[in-house]
């Protein structure tokens, strides 16, 4: 079955339609050298100056913006981000971070669920991970992006764009 499915992607727009109150911050997070993992570095990179949100390239280092991101006083904030969930290559879930672990070793130090614990005690702002399910054989250095990742990037694509042209800026 391919991902995300058009129920997965009406579910996404209603979910992020509904938290989408007030400025909103995207982060793309990934290493665009590790195939899959690129994804929210390249979906940003495509949301950039067609959507009203803040839009930053954090690559692999969200923590690194924290402080400016809760400066920016946000709604919302959004992190883009393939993510290991179980599930079929290229299946999305909207994820609070604070409910992501801590995973040590891992991609992003510290981890999402400490940059949202930081936001949300700055400012009040809670974040979400909008997490892609990679293709855990095309996430290593030097691989190129999955076909289901690619299809995924290229649904979720239109659907961040309309609902995030939507959304006011900060």
């Amino acid at each position: 079955m391919d991902h995300p499915t058009p129920k997965e992607l009406d579910t996404l727009r209603d979910q992020i339609s509904e938290l989408a109150d007030g400025p909103i911050v995207v982060l793309g997070v990934g290493n665009e050298l590790r195939g899959d993992d690129a994804l929210g570095v390249v979906l940003a990179e495509r949301m950039e100056g067609r959507v009203g949100a803040t839009v930053i390239i954090t690559h692999d280092v969200p923590e690194n913006h924290a402080v400016r991101v809760a400066e920016m006083k946000p709604g919302l904030v959004l992190l883009l981000d393939a993510a290991d969930m179980g599930a079929p290559p290229g299946a999305v879930r909207l994820i609070p971070a604070e409910q992501v672990p801590a995973v040590p070793g891992g991609s992003h130090r510290p981890s999402l669920e400490m940059f949202a614990a930081f936001v949300r005690l700055e400012c009040g702002a809670p974040s979400y991970i909008l997490g892609v399910q990679p293709n855990l054989e095309h996430v290593g250095m030097g691989d190129a992006m999955s076909a289901e990742v690619a299809q995924a990037l290229d649904r979720l694509e239109p659907l961040l764009v309309a609902v995030l042209a939507r959304s006011r800026q900060g």
